[in-house]
């Protein structure tokens, strides 16, 4: 930096620490100066390329700065080991996405969740229907009144208490079980869509490359860098790939996307787009991967004897606490306080993997009460359904459409004869097929 008044040129910065330190720690003493690489009106002599041209020349000895190391420039020059890691990411302007769509409210879940917790409801309703159809009359009637209560009965345990007379203790504990599952599913899923309808959230960018490619955006890069030849390899235009030298220029590109010569997205080396970032970051973000580069070196003219010393002395340091004080003291002084988006504020649409263990324990408890209620109505009818396995093979399905008929739509205190004595049973569905809708009262 020249200083306005004296005129005398300042050196300081990150990488001339680095530098120094390095040369520090070498076995000998090496005499050396710095030199701004300007032409003689103190303007910039040009880019990185430029600079590591005239090192080939042998116009200078060395060339530091954040110097990034490229297979086309170790052509011209001698790199040492890196002292800094390298990389390329992708600068966007913060957007919030306006998430209040028609669709909005089924967002929260996945829909693989929305499934099986629909499919759980009519299962649970099937289950304490089959458990309480024979027990309570609320869930007898005609057919229609069956399937109804099937669909009504757990869909009504989300809004209001159940206001049915539940008489098994089998359906007793299904409906406990599914009111405590029907309690997390309310709570997540309130909490997820009161997320997404009153918190900001950044937008997501076109974070895939190819993507940028094919609708034809521009993006930008810094005039003179390695980038600008990345982003040709990549595979953009060069008519789509936009130069800049100041930070201004490129910040005000990014900023008004709607104008033709405004860009998508900035791809910056790491350093100067954290530098860039401390400066303005509620305006601006990383977004996508890093690409990863061979990191920053220090540049010397072919064949020259410092270049290994050099590069065991960086090893020298990164190894020991110097090099990260350097790092700590460099970002503390480059990046002011700046709180920037909230960033860890995310809406994610919760998955069934989160419901897993949950469904898993309502439908083995729904599952075995079932198993049980089955059992127990079997092994009372243990002597009929002898009766019918002794049967001839015509007979079979006869006698066991007279044994589940009944199942269905008789009452089971109301009726203890036709269960204890399987001969009734004849009887008794040909008188109710006789009177069909009409109501039947045995004392």
């Amino acid at each position: 930096m020249r200083d306005s008044r004296t005129g005398v040129v300042h050196f300081g910065g990150y990488y001339i620490e680095v530098f120094k330190s390095v040369m520090a720690a070498l076995p000998y003493a090496v005499p050396y100066d710095f030199f701004h690489f300007e032409k003689p009106d103190g303007s910039c002599a040009g880019s990185y390329n430029d600079l590591i041209y005239q090192v080939f020349l042998q116009n200078y000895d060395a060339a530091i700065g954040y110097i990034t190391i490229t297979g086309n420039r170790s052509n011209y020059v001698d790199f040492t080991l890196p002292f800094a890691e390298g990389g390329v990411v992708r600068i966007v302007p913060i957007t919030y996405e306006d998430d209040n769509g028609m669709w909005t409210f089924l967002k929260p879940t996945k829909k693989e969740l929305w499934i099986t917790s629909i499919a759980f409801f009519f299962a649970t309703g099937l289950a304490v229907w089959i458990l309480e159809h024979r027990t309570s009359s609320t869930f007898r009637g005609p057919p229609s009144h069956h399937l109804g209560m099937i669909f009504y009965f757990p869909f009504s345990t989300l809004v209001f208490a159940h206001r049915e007379r539940i008489v098994s203790n089998l359906a007793r504990l299904v409906v406990v079980v599914w009111m405590f599952v029907v309690l997390i599913l309310n709570s997540t899923y309130t909490a997820s869509l009161s997320s997404r309808l009153t918190v900001q959230r950044l937008r997501p960018a076109i974070a895939d490359v190819k993507e940028l490619i094919r609708k034809g955006h521009s993006v930008g890069c810094y005039q003179g860098s390695f980038v600008c030849d990345t982003l040709r390899g990549m595979g953009f235009k060069d008519s789509k790939i936009k130069r800049y030298r100041l930070p201004e220029d490129y910040k005000e590109a990014l900023t008004y996307g709607s104008k033709s010569d405004s860009i998508s997205t900035f791809f910056y080396v790491v350093p100067y787009s954290k530098l860039f970032l401390s400066k303005y970051c509620e305006k601006y973000t990383i977004v996508g991967p890093t690409y990863r580069t061979d990191g920053f070196a220090f540049v010397f003219s072919k064949g020259s004897p410092l270049v290994a010393d050099v590069s065991r002395a960086v090893i020298k340091l990164t190894e020991t606490d110097e090099m990260l004080d350097i790092q700590r003291e460099w970002s503390t002084i480059s990046d002011p306080t700046c709180n920037g988006p909230d960033t860890t504020v995310t809406s994610v649409s919760v998955s069934l993997q989160s419901f897993k263990g949950l469904f898993a324990i309502t439908g083995a408890i729904t599952s075995s009460c079932v198993l049980i209620f089955i059992a127990s109505y079997v092994y009372k009818n243990r002597s009929s359904l002898q009766q019918i396995l002794n049967s001839s093979v015509s007979g079979v399905y006869q006698q066991l459409f007279l044994h589940i008929e009944p199942f269905f739509y008789s009452i089971e205190w109301a009726l203890p004869e036709v269960y204890k004595d399987w001969s009734l049973a004849d009887s008794y569905l040909c008188h109710m097929h006789q009177t069909k809708d009409k109501k039947i009262k045995i004392k």
